[in-house]
């Protein structure tokens, strides 16, 4: 029994109409949401107002580089790409993956293959997709940790507290409040940061004042 494509949105990038319609029609018989654009201004604004699931390219465009189009996209919307040229070569190939495309295809080839070809780079990129963000969410808990293991020991410093105690009394103020351990901390330093900052602005008093 096969399994069933989940519906992607791909947006296909060329400024030739008729390879264009074909390789439209092709993803759209298999499944999917296709929209196209002729030129990289037309790509961008399009993109700029729904980010698809996969970009397919040409690797030239008029006036344009597609590659360099397709790096754009993946800097500044998340988009996954996939160079398409009508130049069979190691080269074209070597270009595409060094500004991060997913896959090459190369359009002097049967379109038939393309399907299978862009499904394994769909399924690519919700990898790489999944695996950036786990590793951000990792990065936030880390850096969750540090917040409470700081805020903790500036308590202990001028509380006079053990490590133990100076721990129960952000968890304590944090379940008072009813909100999250690593807010609470993150606060507590920012108060702390405040009022050094306060104190270090100030200017200092002058002989007579001291005397008196």
């Amino acid at each position: 029994m096969n399994t069933p494509i989940r519906k992607r949105r791909i947006l296909v990038v060329n400024d030739d109409v008729s390879y264009t319609r074909m390789l439209v029609e092709l993803m759209s018989r298999a499944g999917h949401d296709v929209s196209a654009t002729h030129t990289a201004r037309e790509a961008i604004s399009a993109v700029a107002v729904s980010a698809p699931d996969l970009a397919l390219i040409d690797a030239r465009l008029p006036g344009e580089s597609g590659l360099m189009l397709g790096a754009a996209l993946h800097s500044q919307f998340d988009v996954a790409f996939v160079i398409l040229s009508g130049i069979n070569g190691l080269e074209i190939g070597q270009q595409a993956a060094q500004v991060g495309a997913i896959a090459y295809l190369a359009k002097t080839g049967d379109l038939d293959q393309y399907v299978p070809a862009i499904h394994t780079a769909l399924a690519r990129s919700e990898e790489l997709r999944e695996l950036r963000r786990r590793e951000a969410q990792l990065s936030k808990a880390l850096e969750q940790t540090r917040a409470v293991s700081t805020a903790t020991g500036v308590m202990m410093e001028r509380s006079r507290l053990s490590r133990q105690q100076a721990f129960e009394s952000l968890r304590g103020l944090a379940r008072t409040q009813r909100r999250r351990l690593s807010d609470v901390a993150e606060q507590f330093l920012a108060s702390v940061e405040c009022l050094n900052g306060c104190v270090g602005a100030m200017p200092p008093l002058s002989s007579e004042v001291s005397k008196s």
